[in-house]
């Protein structure tokens, strides 16, 4: 991906607003219907440190309401009596600038210039005193004054808040270059208000995108009713407590001289660092507020796997996605590295420079704290094979690549990974040594490498790429990958998720042993592999996770076994019932979200309720009328209710918005069959099956209506090119073996018949 920021694709902010957007449920036979859960709080144009927002003036400033007896939030001064070295070290960081009110010392922007847009249009940023104001194309887009109630973030770029009625805050869609002093657009610089990436829209809202991890404290605050928010914290930006809980019990135990850890979460270990820090470093979606550090993170927060859009096959970072997922691949995670390793906690700076940073454990004395570290002189010519001092003699640019997010924002891959441009062509992913060596190439690096150190270690990386292709060659060696231990949790997990596109036939033991896993996340990515599973096979092996440990858990079990509410016997029921209560609460906390809704229309659906689902997709529309998920789930519902004619207005709006989107373009297209409009459908379905994700279903469909349609060898040419990306494809060969067969075409159907007997052969008993 280009170095756009997480409002500048709209494909992906449609494809990716949520953990699970666009799952699909069998298009050919009834329609798309398409899943998305609660919304992922890292689809924004800002980074680690630029969002946030508030409500209406007054509100937000006072500390978090608390039960009587609890802890409370403090606030950093008070932790600066007995840590001024750690409170100074803090003063002026990148969490004490998170978020702060405008005035001379924490605006950074050049509040006495305009901008110009195309045409006509431009932005003015005015100052009057210590009061800012950006005047700018509003909701009705036309130019009003809209005043900066926050700053958001400091280096290398700065953004501000804006008021929305409602008590609404959202970031404002232009940002300060804090480095080369100038401003920039983020996004478009022309975007329409409805735009689903214009500045009022819900992707730049701070309430429920970016609060959670720019204040300490936070209560989202939102009325569903009235659809208003009463966002409040106890810290403007991220301080001691947000890090280390709230601090009055702990205070009160100084002052009364007692145990000076009493009340307070010290990050000394690893496992307790990463949960403390994962809240707002890794890119997931929120399930419930309250968390503290002391709290296990898969009871508040689910998070991304390895997914097409956010990272490359290899599991490089690709879109956004912070530091959290990368980190848990690493071979440093696995040895016990922790955060603090490199990092100094409180001023979030680097322990050392260049690299000394590495040097410090990678040294031929080695580290005691990590015995199993190999010794050596790493910062050396026979290593990185550059010459010293130059680019290529840095560790971070061969184990670290960085990509550019937010336009001008460069940050390095956290899963410091063995460059491997052996892999590029099989994972499509860039490598660190043809990125510097552009007029080599991948092949060369390889060589040199293998010249320099041998053959590499085996890799997930194809597998991953050839199971989001949906290769049927990929099937076993998914199941493989997900139950090698050698492998992380989250790529074992990915692997399982992966799985949800094929037959369980043949994965069922892994599947089966995924739900046991010890490991959260592998057990999440086994619930995910049986999306397409009847739900009766299931029940048995999924129904003790309704009872799981974690939260994150616990909701990906719920949907998938919902269908099954009305047969269970009564003590089963109950305890299906138990968890659908638990997951209507979470997605009740993100109503302010399209996705929580349509979460509840597809549970409605499942348990038979569908004067409820309508009304639940409905409320998705109203929040975002452009939300293409609730768009497609609700012309289905019309049509399995009798009702298909009504649905036609809604896809075709949905194919509008989201034109590349091959599941939208066949949901239309099954619609204009039914409605009897053939050779528009032909032309929707060759759309769905000419864009990149493209897969065999959308080649099938294709091929299967210009078939129907009197022209058998054009349907021949789609089955080709579908094959073609998809070798071995059974289904694929059969029906281009019957189509040769019926014209007459006995080579072609010799040729489809070697296939298909070379694609059995290899299928394992």
């Amino acid at each position: 991906m280009p170095t756009w920021s997480h409002f500048g694709h709209r494909k992906f902010w449609l494809q990716r607003l949520a953990p699970l957007t666009s799952h699909l449920y069998d298009a050919a036979e009834r329609g798309v219907a398409l899943r998305s859960v609660v919304s992922q709080r890292r689809l924004h144009a800002w980074g680690p440190t630029a969002l946030l927002a508030l409500c209406v003036p007054g509100c937000g400033h006072a500390p978090v309401p608390e039960p009587p007896g609890t802890v409370e939030h403090v606030g950093s001064a008070a932790c600066a009596a007995c840590h001024q070295a750690e409170h100074d070290a803090w003063r002026g960081s990148h969490h004490d600038r998170a978020m702060a009110r405008p005035g001379a010392a924490s605006v950074a922007g050049n509040f006495a210039t305009a901008t110009p847009h195309p045409g006509e249009a431009r932005t003015e940023f005015l100052r009057s005193e210590e009061d800012f104001t950006i005047r700018t194309a509003g909701p009705d887009g036309e130019l009003a004054d809209f005043e900066v109630r926050y700053t958001f973030g400091t280096a290398p770029l700065q953004q501000y808040l804006l008021g929305l009625p409602g008590g609404r805050l959202q970031a404002f869609g232009m940002a300060w270059d804090a480095v080369d002093g100038r401003w920039f657009h983020l996004q478009d610089a022309d975007l329409d208000p409805t735009d689903v990436l214009h500045w009022t829209q819900p992707s730049h809202n701070w309430n429920t995108m970016c609060a959670d991890c720019h204040s300490t404290g936070v209560v989202k605050g939102y009325d569903p009713k009235a659809r208003t928010y009463r966002t409040t914290f106890a810290e403007v930006s991220v301080g001691c407590e947000a890090c280390h809980g709230p601090g009055s019990a702990h205070v009160q135990a100084a002052s009364d001289e007692r145990s000076p850890t009493t009340g307070i979460l010290p990050l000394r270990t690893q496992p307790v660092q990463i949960n403390a820090c994962a809240g707002c470093h890794s890119r997931r979606g929120q399930l419930a507020e309250g968390f503290t550090p002391g709290k296990p993170f898969l009871d508040h927060y689910s998070p991304a796997f390895l997914e097409q859009g956010l990272y490359h096959a290899d599991g490089q970072i690709l879109d956004e996605v912070y530091v959290y997922g990368s980190f848990l691949q690493s071979r440093m995670h696995a040895a016990g590295v922790a955060c603090s390793n490199c990092h100094e906690p409180h001023s979030a700076r680097l322990r050392a420079e260049g690299n000394a940073l590495c040097v410090q454990c990678h040294n031929p004395a080695g580290r005691a704290d990590f015995p199993t570290l190999p010794k050596g002189d790493y910062d050396h010519r026979r290593h990185h094979l550059h010459g010293d001092g130059g680019p290529g003699s840095l560790c971070v640019n061969c184990h670290m690549p960085a990509r550019t997010y937010m336009v001008i924002d460069d940050r390095r891959d956290h899963s410091f990974r063995v460059p491997r441009p052996d892999l590029a062509v099989a994972t499509q992913a860039p490598d660190a040594c043809s990125g510097c060596h552009q007029d080599r190439g991948s092949e060369w690096a390889a060589d040199v490498l293998l010249a320099a150190y041998g053959t590499p270690r085996d890799h997930y990386g194809p597998t991953i790429a050839d199971g989001r292709r949906g290769l049927p060659a990929a099937e076993i060696p998914l199941a493989a990958a997900a139950g090698n231990t050698d492998y992380p949790a989250l790529v074992r997990a990915t692997a399982l998720s992966l799985l949800a596109g094929y037959g369980r036939e043949k994965t069922l033991g892994a599947v089966a042993a995924g739900l046991a896993d010890p490991s959260p996340l592998v057990r999440i990515g086994a619930l995910r592999a049986t999306a397409a599973w009847p739900p009766g096979p299931l029940w048995e092996l999924a129904h003790t996770l309704l009872q799981d440990e974690f939260l994150a858990v616990r909701v990906e079990a719920v949907p998938l076994l919902a269908p099954l509410l009305v047969d269970l016997a009564a003590e089963q029921r109950a305890l299906l019932q138990d968890g659908i209560a638990e997951y209507l609460d979470v997605l009740a906390f993100n109503a302010d979200r399209p996705e929580s809704h349509t979460n509840r229309g597809n549970l409605y659906v499942a348990t038979g309720e569908v004067e409820k689902a309508e009304a639940a997709y409905a409320a998705a529309l109203e929040r975002q009328a452009q939300w293409v998920p609730a768009l497609v789930n609700l012309a289905d519902l019309y049509r399995a209710s009798g009702r298909d004619e009504r649905g036609g207005r809604l896809l075709r709006q949905a194919s509008r918005i989201a034109p590349d989107l091959p599941e939208v373009l066949v949901a239309y297209g099954m619609w204009l069959v039914r409605q009897d409009r053939h050779p528009e459908a032909v032309r929707l379905f060759a759309r769905a099956a000419e864009t990149p994700r493209a897969g065999d279903r959308f080649a099938h469909i294709y091929a299967v209506a210009l078939y129907s349609t009197g022209q058998p060898r054009q349907a021949l040419l789609a089955l080709d090119r579908g094959i073609a990306q998809r070798p071995g494809d059974e289904q694929l060969l059969r029906t281009a073996l019957g189509i040769a067969q019926e014209l007459g075409d006995k080579p072609r159907a010799d040729e489809y018949l070697g296939q298909l007997q070379a694609a059995s052969a290899e299928r394992p008993r």
